[in-house]
């Protein structure tokens, strides 16, 4: 199956990590911003969950990296903790199937473990829907997500007065990367947002110099997965190694067991 814009890097190479990077289904601000006129700083937005249309979108999707083979390579999923991206990587990753689907293709018999992690989260600051609840809300609704990286019960990176930087948001996505490819699994789902996946891709290709496509480049569509291969050269790069972030994660020993 086509991963709506997967790209494969230096096949050549067997020091290669692949990610799959989707962006969450549809959530009730998306709604509420592009369709009823909502102000971004809305209350009614605070950390928003999905709507209708985002829950069939989350099962379309599902249905298709099962078919693929996929859901049975990937060994670890990272998410957002802002409740939508949870609820895209719940759906997932540990939905059930459609009753119609092929039986020409297998059953999905593998749960990688799902982190919540706060160095992918959304661009920060300002708006509401992008704010977190604590995480001891969270962690009642979602059992099957490990909260055990996030040291804050409360969110105390988002901030009322000021939205983050999108080069910030592109150097938090860097080290984001750097940090994965220094984990041990080989094929990692990260569950996150548009303007992160974004400003990620476009900082891997415009400051590391791993060559994308320009479809690659640009905003990802509600639940739109697509797939990059990395080398160990590409993690090489002088940007990589200098970035510098705040410390949103622990230091990558850290191993992680499924809630399956």
């Amino acid at each position: 199956m086509d991963l709506c814009g997967a790209q494969m890097l230096r096949l050549s190479s067997p020091h290669f990590k692949t990610l799959h990077l989707v962006r969450h289904a549809q959530g009730v601000h998306n709604i509420a911003l592009e369709e009823k006129g909502e102000k971004p700083e809305s209350e009614k937005l605070f950390d928003a969950h999905l709507s209708p249309k985002g829950l069939q979108q989350v099962s379309e999707r599902r249905n298709q990296i099962l078919e693929s083979g996929l859901l049975n390579t990937v060994e670890l999923v990272i998410t957002s903790p802002l409740r939508r991206a949870m609820e895209t990587s719940i759906g997932i990753f540990r939905g059930q199937e459609d009753v119609n689907i092929s039986e020409d293709f297998a059953k999905a018999n593998n749960f990688p473990p799902i982190v919540a992690l706060e160095i992918c989260r959304e661009r920060m600051g300002l708006y509401p829907c992008d704010r977190r609840a604590s995480i001891s809300t969270r962690r009642t609704f979602f059992p099957e997500i490990d909260f055990t990286m996030i040291e804050s019960d409360e969110d105390a990176l988002w901030q009322d007065k000021e939205r983050e930087k999108l080069e910030d948001v592109a150097t938090r996505g860097l080290h984001f990367v750097k940090w994965l490819w220094e984990r041990p699994e080989k094929e990692i789902a990260i569950v996150s947002h548009g303007i992160f996946l974004q400003q990620t891709l476009c900082a891997l290709h415009g400051k590391v110099g791993i060559p994308l496509e320009d479809s690659l480049l640009t905003r990802f569509a509600n639940c739109e997965l697509r797939s990059i291969r990395i080398e160990k050269s590409d993690m090489e790069a002088d940007t990589l190694m200098t970035s510098n972030c705040r410390n949103y994660v622990t230091p990558p020993s850290t191993s992680f067991h499924s809630h399956a």
